[in-house]
């Protein structure tokens, strides 16, 4: 499961980019899962990481200091 930080912290400093590139990269909006159930891609409001925003958990392991490339690397992970 990769769960995007929707909080205000997060999306100041470019969640919103980030989700919706996770969406297009996955296939799926927030809150859906993929078609072979690999990835559930789930909003999450405060991962408590607001100073290295924008955050991110994946299978329980936080990620902070979000950015395109760091997401990328995520999205390929959960799809393993």
């Amino acid at each position: 499961m990769l769960k995007l930080c929707r909080a205000e912290a997060c999306q100041a400093a470019g969640g919103d980019a980030l989700a919706a590139r996770a969406e297009a990269k996955l296939g799926v909006s927030l809150g859906s899962t993929t078609a072979d159930d690999r990835v559930t891609l789930e909003p999450i409001y405060c991962l408590g990481l607001c100073a290295t925003a924008p955050s991110a958990m994946l299978d329980g392991r936080l990620i902070g200091r979000l950015d395109q490339k760091r997401l990328d690397a995520l999205v390929a992970e959960a799809q393993r």
